[in-house]
């Protein structure tokens, strides 16, 4: 039990800026309910999302609150997975060999196509949230989408290969098995009161995660913490249009 507590709480450090002033150990043991609880970690942002969407629903524009719930998403995040994005966009920006945008991910400056990238991601971001809320006030699936895209970081871990022995890609995969996956799964399975819109969301998320895994293991032979952190921004974004998709298509 002890373990269990341990790996929520370090899920929660490690993929969000929610301050838990706690130390863990980091053993093996530990280290497999971190990995297990990644969509434990989505949920604790989409319930604070969902959460201040509750509380000031009616009392602000539409507008205003996208661009505050926008504004959380990020912050709770830390920019952590945003940074991968830039990182990326300005590797693969580069048309440069493996070797070049290998060497390009892991520089820490900023290109103008890790601008670029933010900054329309961003955009298109809050769009989609905007016109989410707007078709729909039943918000329940924000719950959904910050936990789908962090399973299926961890679901890239564990079906491709990093491109380096080192790393944090390198060392979550370590110890990473089947039945870590198949239990962070488990997490999803209240969303399977909504069997259609559920089942759909996930089958397109697999497809989205595998075809992403692939594409980075084209650009870099291999991923890293740099691509799995901007498939979590990109899987977000996906997740967004699909749920809007099917509130048009009268699907949720």
């Amino acid at each position: 039990m002890k373990k269990m507590m341990y790996g929520a709480i370090l899920a929660l450090q490690f993929l969000t800026r929610i301050p838990l002033p706690v130390n863990c150990p980091m053993d093996h043991k530990t280290l497999k309910w971190t990995l297990r609880f990644y969509p434990f970690a989505g949920f604790a942002i989409g319930g604070t999302l969902y959460l201040v969407y509750y509380l000031l629903n009616g009392l602000l524009p539409l507008y205003m609150l996208t661009l505050i719930l926008l504004t959380l998403w990020v912050f709770l995040s830390g920019g952590l997975h945003l940074d991968g994005v830039m990182d990326v966009a300005d590797a693969v920006g580069s048309n440069g060999s493996t070797e070049k945008k290998i060497e390009i991910l892991k520089d820490s400056r900023a290109g103008s196509f890790a601008v670029l990238s933010a900054v329309f991601l961003l955009l298109w971001k809050s769009v989609l949230l905007y016109a989410v809320l707007e078709v729909n006030e039943n918000i329940l699936f924000l719950l959904a989408i910050p936990m789908m895209a962090r399973f299926q970081a961890l679901l890239q871990l564990f079906l491709f290969h990093p491109f380096q022995n080192k790393g944090m890609a390198h060392y979550w995969k370590q110890h990473l098995s089947k039945r870590d996956v198949i239990i962070a799964a488990c997490l999803l399975l209240p969303f399977a009161a909504f069997p259609v819109t559920f089942s759909i969301m996930f089958c397109l998320q697999i497809c989205f995660s595998y075809i992403f895994g692939k594409w980075a293991v084209k650009q870099f032979q291999g991923i890293n913490g740099d691509t799995v952190g901007a498939s979590i921004e990109g899987a977000e974004l996906w997740n967004l249009a699909v749920l809007y998709s099917l509130f048009l298509l009268g699907m949720v």
